[in-house]
C-alpha cells in the first residue's frame, strides 16, 4: 500500500498496526515523543529519558505492573504509549537505534508464532535492562538478559567518531587531507585555467591586465550610472520612458562636441592628456546613449504574459533596471581587478620567491586553514560570552574567507608563473608562450573531464566518515549479530572498530517491515537562499523543513503485504512530493541513502548550509577548510499534476556540474527546485526540538513530549521560540504556557516557567519540566485562541535537580558546563556519558515514576493532562481559567 498523496493515512494505520500488535486500545489518542539536537550530549540524555519511560507504567496500569485478566500480552510501559518518534541531529543517534530494535529478528531470531510482538517485547526490555555493563568478548549474550549487550555497546561508543583513539585519529587525520586535498584539485582546475588564459594573453599582447578593469569600467558600469539621468518622467514614474527628452538631447550633443574636440586635440594639437580625457568621456557618453536606447526599447518590446505591461515599461522600472545592470558590471569590474591583481602579484611574488628562495612563504597556507578550523567553534549553537557576541561574526568570516580565497588563488597563479617560466627566472618569451598554451589545454581538459563526476560533490566531504561512525556506534547495538554468535564471532564483531554491512538498514527495510515501533520521522533541512518566488521569507529561514516519514502501512491482521513502490514518502513544508528517478545517470549520487546516512544528514550541523545561520563568509570558511557535512541530493520532486521530472540546471552548467555545484556551495547560493541537486543539512537549522512536525493537526497528536536538549546553558529557551514563532506563522497555532501546573500544589515541585528556569536552581529545587498548551486560531479570526488545547507539549530540558546521584553531581562539580556542555565535544568518556544517561533517567523517573512503585507526582501528571475538573479546582482555577 503507498498512497504519496496521503502520508497522514498510512502514518495512522502504521499507528493502528502497532497498537493491535501491542494489544492496546486502538481508538486512544496519538502521543508523540520529539528527541531534539545537540550532538551526542542530546543523544545520551535522551537514552536516559527513554529509559526512564520504559520503566514507568502507562497511564491507567496499576503502581506494581501487574496485567489485567486477559491482558497478559499487552504491554504497560509508558514508553509503549507513544505513537509518533519525531527526530534531529543528535536526538537521531538514539531514535534510530530505539526504532531499529522493533525489526523482527533485527536483535534476536524472530519468533515464527509472533515475529512482531516479539520483537518490540525485546525492544522496550532492552531499555529496561539494569544496571549498566560493559562490553566483554567472554560474556555470551545470547545467554543473558536481551538488553545487556546494546547497552554495553552504546556506552563503549560514547566515543564514536575516534573509538580505537590514537588508529581511528590516523584514520581520521588521512581521510580529512585526502579529501582536502582532491576538494582543492578540483577548485583549482578552472582557476588554473583562468589564469593561464590571461597569463597567455598578457604574454603575446605585451599589455597589463589592469586595462580590463578599466576598460570594463568605461564601457559598462560608468555609462551605466550615467544612464539613469537619461530618462525623465512626463508626468508620473508610471508612464512610459521616452528618449525625447532634454537629458538624452543634451548628452547626444555633449558625445558629439566630445568627439571631435578629442580628436583635435589628440590627433592635432597633440595634446594627449587633455584628448584622452575628452575621448574617454565621448565613450562613455556613447555606451550611456546606447544602453539607455536598449532598455528603453526591450521595456516596450516586452511581451510577458505573466507581467503586467504598464509595470513593466515604465520609468520607475526602467530605474529599477538600470542599477541592477550597474550592480553587475561593479561585480564585473571587481572581479577583473581582482584577477589582474592576482596575475600581476603572483608574478611579483614569484620573482621575490626565485631571487631569494623563500621557499617556505607556502607553509602560510596551511598555518591559515588551522585558524580557520578554529574558527568553526564559533559558530556552536550555544550563545557566545558576552565580549564575543559584540563580534561582527559574520563579517569577519567574510573577511577570511576572501583572504582564504585569495590565498588559494595565489597558490595557483605560483604555479602558473612557475610553469611559464620553467622555474627559472622571469622571462617573456615565445617559449614562455608555447607552455602557458600546453598547460591551458590541459587544464580545459581537466575541466571537462572533472566536471561531469557529479558524485564528487559527496564523496570529498565529510559525510560519508561521520555517517558511518554514527551507524556503527547506533544501529550497531541494535545488529544482534555482533552479540549473539559464538565465541570466535563475538571477539571480531564487538570491537568497536570492526563494520559491519548489517549494522545499516535500509529505507526500504526499514519502513516496509511490519513492526511495532512508532512512526519514525526524520527531519532534514533543505537549504534555500536563491529563490525568487519567496524572496522575503527565506532571506531569513534560508532553508524549508524535509520530513522523511513512512509511505507503507502492514495490513491489520499481521499478514505481510508486497511494497509496490517506495516505502518511505517525503514532504516538504508539510505538502507530500513524489520522486521521478527514471532515466537517473549512472553516478553515486543517485544511489538510495540508507537510514545511517539519513541520520547523518539530519545531524550536519557543521556545514556550508547552515539553513538560518547561512552566511557567504562561513560557507566560504568552512567550503575552502572542507568541514563539509551536508549533502547534495537530488530529490526529483514532481510537482502535482507531473509525470515526468524535467532538468532544471542551466546551460552550460550542465556540462560542468561537478564545478558549478562546489561553486554554489562555497557562495551560499542554494536553489531549491531551480537546480537538479538541493543541499540538504541538520535539521536543527531550521528547527532543532524535533516537535514541529508533530504539530500537524492532520497527525492529531494530543501529547507531545519534548526533550530539548539544544546548548542553552543560559535557559534562553532560543529553539522554544523558534518552534513558538514557526506554529504560530505557519500552522496557526499559538503555544503558550500553562499556568495551571504552576499553581498545582503537587505539579509546581517539578514543573516550573521559563523565568523560573532562569533562575539559579537551589539544592533542593526538582523543577525540570514546563507543561505548554497549543491553541489552534481560526484563519482570519481576530478573536481569541479556541477553549480547547489542540495538544500539549510536555518539554523536559536538562537541569541539576535535587536528589541526583552522587557520580553526576561529583561530575557537575568538576565540569561546570554541565549540562550543557558545547556541542562541538563529540567525544565523551565514560563519566560524562554516564553522567548525561543518568541525569536523563532520574529527571524521567521523576516525572513518570517507576514500575513496581506507587508514584502520586506521575498519577497526579496524567489526573491534570487528562482536564479532570477535580484536578483544576484543587490547582485553584476556575473554569474561565482552564486552558
Amino acid at each position: 500500500m503507498t498512497s504519496a498523496d496521503t502520508p497522514y493515512l498510512i502514518e495512522q494505520q502504521r499507528i493502528r498496526f502497532r497498537r493491535l500488535s501491542l494489544h492496546q486500545q486502538p481508538e486512544a489518542a496519538n502521543w508523540g515523543l520529539a528527541l531534539s539536537g545537540g550532538g551526542i550530549r542530546s543523544a545520551t540524555f535522551c537514552l536516559g529519558v527513554l529509559q526512564a519511560m520504559a520503566r514507568a507504567p502507562a497511564p491507567g496500569t496499576p503502581a506494581d505492573g501487574a496485567a489485567q485478566p486477559g491482558q497478559s500480552a499487552r504491554e504497560n510501559s509508558l514508553l509503549s504509549r507513544f505513537d509518533y518518534l519525531s527526530t534531529v541531529s543528535g536526538g537521531g543517534y538514539t531514535g534510530s537505534f530505539f526504532s531499529s530494535l522493533f525489526l523482527p529478528g533485527r536483535l534476536r531470531p524472530a519468533d515464527a508464532q509472533d515475529p512482531v510482538g516479539q520483537a518490540a517485547r525485546d525492544a522496550y526490555q532492552t531499555l529496561r535492562y539494569e544496571p549498566p555493563g560493559r562490553i566483554s568478548t567472554g560474556v555470551d549474550y545470547a545467554e543473558r538478559p536481551v538488553g545487556q549487550g546494546p547497552a554495553a555497546w552504546l556506552r563503549e561508543n560514547g566515543r564514536y567518531l575516534t573509538p580505537t583513539g590514537a588508529g581511528d585519529m590516523l584514520y581520521a587525520l588521512a581521510m580529512t587531507w585526502r579529501n582536502w586535498l582532491s576538494l582543492h584539485a578540483m577548485l583549482g582546475l578552472p582557476i588554473l585555467l583562468v589564469l593561464s588564459l590571461l597569463s597567455l594573453f598578457q604574454v603575446l599582447s605585451h599589455s597589463s591586465l589592469l586595462l580590463w578593469p578599466l576598460m570594463a569600467a568605461l564601457l559598462f558600469a560608468l555609462p551605466c550610472a550615467v544612464a539613469y539621468w537619461l530618462v525623465i518622467p512626463r508626468g508620473d514614474l508610471d508612464q512610459p520612458p521616452q528618449l525625447a527628452n532634454a537629458a538624452y538631447r543634451s548628452l547626444l550633443a555633449i558625445v558629439a562636441g566630445l568627439w571631435l574636440a578629442g580628436g583635435l586635440a589628440y590627433g592635432v594639437a597633440q595634446w594627449q592628456a587633455a584628448g584622452g580625457l575628452a575621448l574617454a568621456g565621448a565613450l562613455i557618453g556613447s555606451n550611456a546613449l546606447l544602453i539607455t536606447r536598449r532598455l528603453v526599447r526591450s521595456l516596450a518590446n516586452n511581451r510577458d504574459p505573466g507581467k503586467d505591461s504598464r509595470c513593466q515599461n515604465c520609468v520607475r522600472n526602467y530605474r529599477v533596471q538600470i542599477t541592477r545592470a550597474l550592480g553587475r558590471a561593479m561585480v564585473a569590474v571587481t572581479g577583473l581587478a581582482f584577477l589582474a591583481l592576482l596575475v600581476s602579484g603572483a608574478q611579483l611574488l614569484y620573482g621575490y620567491l626565485q631571487a631569494y628562495r623563500a621557499l617556505g612563504a607556502m607553509a602560510l597556507l596551511v598555518g591559515v586553514l588551522w585558524l580557520v578550523r578554529r574558527l568553526v567553534l564559533l559558530k556552536d549553537e550555544k550563545p557566545l560570552p558576552g565580549w564575543m557576541r559584540k563580534l561582527p561574526l559574520d563579517v569577519l568570516a567574510l573577511i577570511a574567507g576572501g583572504l582564504l580565497l585569495t590565498l588559494l588563488c595565489l597558490c595557483w597563479a605560483l604555479l602558473v608563473q612557475w610553469v611559464a617560466h620553467d622555474g627559472g627566472v622571469v622571462a617573456y618569451d615565445s617559449a614562455a608562450a608555447w607552455r602557458l598554451l600546453a598547460l591551458s589545454l590541459l587544464a580545459a581538459l581537466l575541466v571537462c573531464a572533472s566536471g561531469r563526476f557529479i558524485g564528487f560533490l559527496n564523496t570529498s566531504s565529510l559525510q560519508a566518515f561521520y555517517s558511518a561512525r554514527l551507524t556503527r556506534a547506533y544501529l550497531g547495538a541494535s545488529n544482534g549479530r555482533r552479540f549473539n554468535g559464538p565465541a570466535q564471532q563475538r571477539r571480531t564483531y564487538l570491537s568497536v572498530a570492526e563494520p559491519m554491512s548489517s549494522d545499516d538498514l535500509s529505507l526500504q527495510q526499514y519502513y516496509a517491515t511490519p513492526s511495532a515501533g512508532p512512526v519514525h520521522l526524520i527531519n532534514i533541512t533543505m537549504n534555500l537562499t536563491v529563490d525568487p518566488a519567496e524572496q522575503l521569507v527565506q532571506r531569513d529561514r534560508k532553508g524549508q523543513p524535509l520530513c522523511i516519514a513512512p509511505n507503507w502501512a502492514p495490513a491489520l491482521d499481521g499478514t505481510c503485504m508486497p511494497c509496490d513502490g517506495p516505502a518511505e514518502g517525503y514532504t516538504l513544508d508539510g505538502k507530500p512530493y513524489r520522486r521521478d528517478l527514471r532515466q537517473a545517470p549512472a553516478s553515486e549520487i543517485m544511489l538510495p541513502l540508507s537510514l545511517g546516512q539519513w541520520i547523518g544528514v539530519s545531524g550536519a550541523a557543521f556545514s556550508t548550509g547552515l539553513g538560518r545561520a547561512t552566511s557567504l563568509g562561513m560557507s566560504l570558511v568552512l567550503g575552502l577548510a572542507n568541514i563539509r557535512l551536508g549533502i547534495w541530493w537530488p530529490s526529483r520532486f514532481l510537482d502535482p499534476g507531473q509525470q515526468h521530472w524535467v532538468r532544471q540546471d542551466l546551460k552550460p552548467w550542465t556540462y560542468y556540474s561537478t564545478q558549478a555545484y562546489l561553486f554554489y556551495e562555497l557562495t551560499a547560493r542554494f536553489h531549491g527546485y531551480r537546480r537538479d541537486y538541493q543541499y540538504l543539512s541538520d535539521g536543527g537549522h531550521f528547527e532543532n526540538t524535533a516537535t514541529y512536525e508533530l504539530l500537524r493537526r492532520d497527525r492529531q497528536v494530543r501529547l507531545i513530549v519534548t526533550c530539548d536538549s539544544g546548548c542553552d546553558p543560559d535557559y534562553r529557551f532560543d529553539d522554544l521560540a523558534n518552534l513558538v514563532r514557526l506554529a504560530r506563522i505557519d500552522q496557526a497555532l499559538e503555544i503558550r504556557e500553562d499556568p495551571g501546573v504552576l499553581q498545582h500544589p503537587q505539579l509546581k515541585a517539578l514543573f516550573a516557567s521559563q523565568e523560573e528556569f532562569r533562575q539559579p536552581a537551589t539544592t533542593a529545587s526538582r523543577q525540570c519540566a514546563l507543561l505548554l498548551n497549543v491553541h489552534a486560531r481560526a484563519a482570519g479570526c481576530e478573536a481569541g485562541m479556541a477553549a480547547q488545547p489542540h495538544c500539549r507539549i510536555l518539554v523536559l530540558k536538562p537541569r541539576l535537580i535535587a536528589r541526583l546521584a552522587p557520580d553526576v553531581l561529583n561530575y557537575a562539580r568538576n565540569n561546570p558546563g554541565f549540562p550543557h556542555q558545547s556541542t562541538v565535544d563529540q567525544f565523551f568518556d565514560e563519566a560524562q556519558f554516564e553522567s548525561y544517561r543518568q541525569l536523563g533517567l532520574e529527571m524521567g523517573q521523576a516525572l513518570f515514576g517507576q514500575s513496581g512503585q506507587a508514584n502520586e507526582m506521575a498519577e497526579a501528571l496524567w489526573r491534570y493532562l487528562d482536564g479532570n475538573e477535580s484536578e483544576r479546582e484543587t490547582a485553584g482555577l476556575s473554569a474561565a481559567d482552564a486552558p
